[in-house]
């Protein structure tokens, strides 16, 4: 029986028990406290206003920055940097073990300013190696000191209020830059052209830097003309041109940052004034203002993750800004992880649960053996290294004093321990495996559909343009059909062929108008293959749906897909159902609305705004890699080229948030309704009862407690290595060719590795010795896992069998 939700006496009707409203939390109690009240409002306004304007004066082309790179371009200060970027990571373990958020305040505050100035220290001298670290780091402070305020003042500010005076000083911070950096890029005498965007201001930049290029190549210094210029000498030596190749690029990110600064301190306070001021619209206090806040949760996690799988495929265009990006989207899913966590106690979403069906349904993914297996993923070592810190903290609060129970773990280690005792780690061991087998299809198969796409640009270069578009548009349509292969390489093939192609035919005499031209008939080109390719994915999905074990696997009777099946049955152009067609996977989406029996014109209609929010970008994205530019206008070309890569992730990311927000609206509206039984699943349900008892059985068979040692130690061996592969494979995005060279779709497989080629071997796209000893850790993985589910359906079998016989005797 569920019992309805309690309020705290005197509270209004749906306020969350054991909060006070707002209000109260902002009113305060004497004079003294009054003037506390008003300065945490100035020091939350200089706390947004003085990160950017350090960060600005100290690593921008505006104040010191080439300056102070310069400074740090020392091996002396590189070994500094490891040393003391250890110390903060052991600095951490301490804070954990010795209870730092418990400490009197003043002593906190100290630690914690001593950890912040020893890990800037590390980050500013390791600034060549990592630029981007360092800037980050000084904008970060600010919200960093911020959520350190809205603690320590929690019952004199409150959250509408901290928010929204947060946001507003972003905003006053973002005036403020731009007042001084506009005018200053057009007035400054640092070269011919100002500040601005110009070679001049590169070459500028480039003389000031030369201490960077002393110490980014060790053998010796380097020679912006000869050895990263456009008219470069190349060392014979493959080896060490690829060496210096990687130099020069490390120097150039510096002063490019140099100049990027503050853009980046705008967008980063932009972002903060957005979230800011969306949180200072809910009162957490309210029943609606949780949900929505968890809601929102689920959306930006949604945005976070669909992020990270647009912009692996964009690496295929530019591999430094899709690291930038996975990085970028990473750290949000971090962020507000910790910051859900803060605003909503567990026990709040636990009350919610029983009256809010969208909490419910939440609640109930948080307990799938798929998120928790995602979770194992993600955290990996860090979960058992927790748990041994927390019996270090425990052993420590003994010899303090501090408590005096003879556990091993603290209370809330307790907790963690008694929760995961709970988990059925054969099955989240076996998700753990179906995620990283998942990824690697996915990875492998956008490398080599790279490399495909690269051989087939070659071969079609000699043949006429309009055979070139008949060719292009055919094997665009033949690629869709094919699961692991993603829209964006096709839309890419499209611009780099097409677009190379239309700048040697004389439509016109102006090279960049047809240029243009290319782009455009690509576009087109590439709508109409997408089209087409969703009519023969609906078709391949309306032939497998036939299936009743197929609509079993795609969950046809459960609420979630009801609920996309409902938003897809709209007619017109509704704005969740464009987001769904628009914003998730290709192959899925389609195939899933022909095993549902969709209407097709309807579907067609829905996902023709997919032309501006990713074909037209991303085939923009290769017509510029084929584009033939000048020195003068290249870094132009670039800078559209990576900001039309952005745009084409962050555009699917965002119509994935949409299309997340709409079903879980949709299931908030109508759960009831989806809910019920329907006579169209009549066979599914049947199926499922008719498996209810082998599934049981492999349940039974594989429970953690009861499972032999060594079939433990297939299971757990087989999600250790796949955790590991998947470390492995995070790295060689993250720090660069590790496991596998980087290849664009615009590379040839004949170029050498230096350029950017596979030196004639399409093999040779797998690093020796990692890549392939990744490869064989991934397979031996993989030979586990199938083993492991042979013997635990082979087990169950048996069970069930024996379970007849002995119903028979």
């Amino acid at each position: 029986t569920k019992v309805a939700p309690q309020t705290e006496p005197g509270l209004p009707a749906g306020e969350v028990k054991g909060q006070a409203s707002d209000d109260a939390l902002a009113a305060p109690k004497s004079r003294w406290e009054e003037c506390l009240f008003k300065l945490d409002w100035l020091v939350i306004l200089l706390l947004s206003v003085l990160p950017s304007g350090l960060v600005i004066a100290g690593f921008s082309l505006l104040g010191m920055g080439l300056t102070v790179f310069n400074a740090m371009a020392s091996s002396s200060y590189n070994m500094i940097g490891n040393g003391l970027g250890a110390l903060c990571v052991f600095w951490v373990f301490l804070m954990f073990v010795f209870d730092w958020h418990k400490m009197y305040r003043p002593l906190r505050l100290f630690i914690g300013l001593l950890f912040f100035c020893l890990l800037a220290a590390a980050s500013v001298a390791k600034g060549v190696s990592y630029p981007w670290a360092v800037v980050l780091f000084v904008l970060c402070i600010g919200p960093a000191a911020q959520l350190d305020v809205r603690m320590s003042r929690r019952d004199q500010a409150g959250r509408q209020k901290f928010y929204r005076t947060v946001g507003v000083s972003s905003l006053v911070t973002i005036a403020l830059v731009t007042a001084v950096w506009v005018p200053w890029t057009f007035l400054t005498s640092y070269s011919s052209s100002g500040g601005q965007w110009t070679a001049a201001t590169r070459a500028q930049m480039v003389q000031d830097s030369q201490k960077t290029y002393d110490f980014v190549y060790e053998p010796r210094s380097l020679n912006y003309t000869a050895d990263c210029g456009p008219n470069m000498v190349e060392d014979s030596d493959e080896n060490v041109a690829s060496a210096i190749a990687k130099a020069c690029k490390k120097a150039k990110t510096v002063w490019f940052l140099v100049w990027m600064v503050p853009f980046l301190a705008i967008l980063f306070n932009l972002l903060i004034a957005i979230f800011c001021l969306l949180q200072s619209r809910l009162d957490l206090n309210k029943r609606e203002g949780v949900q929505a806040l968890l809601e929102q949760f689920v959306l930006l996690v949604v945005f976070g993750l669909t992020g990270i799988y647009a912009t692996l495929y964009a690496a295929g265009a530019s591999v430094q800004v899709a690291s930038g990006m996975i990085t970028f989207f990473a750290a949000t899913i971090f962020a507000l992880t910790v910051y859900t966590y803060h605003e909503v106690r567990p026990e709040v979403i636990e009350e919610m649960a029983e009256s809010s069906k969208m909490v419910r349904y939440m609640a109930k993914l948080y307990h799938m053996d798929f998120m928790r297996a995602l979770g194992v993923l993600l955290c990996n070592v860090w979960i058992p290294l927790l748990i041994a810190l927390d019996v270090v903290r425990q052993r420590v609060r003994r010899c303090r004093g501090l408590t005096q129970e003879q556990t091993m773990y603290t209370k809330t280690g307790q907790l963690v321990v008694d929760e995961l005792r709970d988990w059925n780690w054969c099955s989240i061991f076996v998700k753990v495996n179906l995620l990283v087998e998942l990824a690697a299809v996915l990875i492998l198969g956008g490398k080599f559909t790279f490399i495909l796409f690269s051989w087939l640009s070659v071969k079609l270069a000699p043949v006429s343009f309009f055979l070139v578009l008949a060719l292009v548009f055919a094997v665009g349509c033949a690629m869709f059909l094919l699961p692991p292969v993603p829209g964006s390489a096709v839309y890419m093939f499209a611009g780099i062929v097409i677009g190379g192609k239309a700048q040697t035919e004389a439509f016109t005499s102006n090279a960049d108008a047809n240029f243009w031209i290319g782009v455009v008939i690509g576009a087109v080109l590439g709508l109409v293959a997408k089209l087409v390719a969703c009519v023969g994915q609906y078709f391949i999905g309306y032939l497998l749906g036939k299936n009743v074990k197929v609509q079993k696997l795609i969950g046809v009777d459960t609420v979630f897909t009801r609920a996309m099946e409902k938003i897809l049955n709209q007619k017109g152009m509704k704005l969740g159902k464009v987001a769904i067609l628009v914003g998730g996977p290709d192959w899925p989406i389609s195939v899933t609305c022909g095993i549902l029996k969709l209407n097709i014109p309807s579907m067609l209609l829905g996902t023709l705004p997919v032309f501006f929010a990713s074909i037209a970008p991303q085939t923009l994205v290769g017509a510029l890699m084929s584009k033939q530019t000048t020195e003068e206008d290249e870094s132009f070309w670039s800078a559209v080229n990576a900001a039309s890569t952005c745009l084409a992730a962050g555009a699917q990311a965002a119509a994935s948030l949409i299309a997340m927000q709409s079903i879980t609206s949709t299931i908030e509206k109508y759960h009831d309704e989806l809910s019920q039984e329907r006579e169209e699943h009549r066979q599914v349900a049947e199926l499922t009862k008719k498996n209810a008892a082998l599934v049981q059985a492999c349940k039974t068979v594989s429970e953690w407690g009861t499972l032999a040692t060594p079939r433990k130690a297939v299971v757990f061996g087989s999600a250790a290595l796949q955790v590991l592969v998947f470390f492995m494979f995070v790295l060689d995005y993250v720090v660069g060719e590790l496991c596998f060279r980087k290849f664009t779709i615009n590379s040839r497989i004949d170029w050498a590795f230096d350029k950017g080629g596979l030196d004639g071997k399409v093999i040779n796209i797998v690093k020796v010795p990692i890549g392939w000893a990744v490869l064989g850790v991934f397979g031996v993985a993989v030979c586990l896992h199938q083993l492991h589910v042979w013997d635990m359906n082979r087990l169950a079998r048996r069970m069930l069998q024996e379970g007849s016989e002995g119903g028979k005797e």
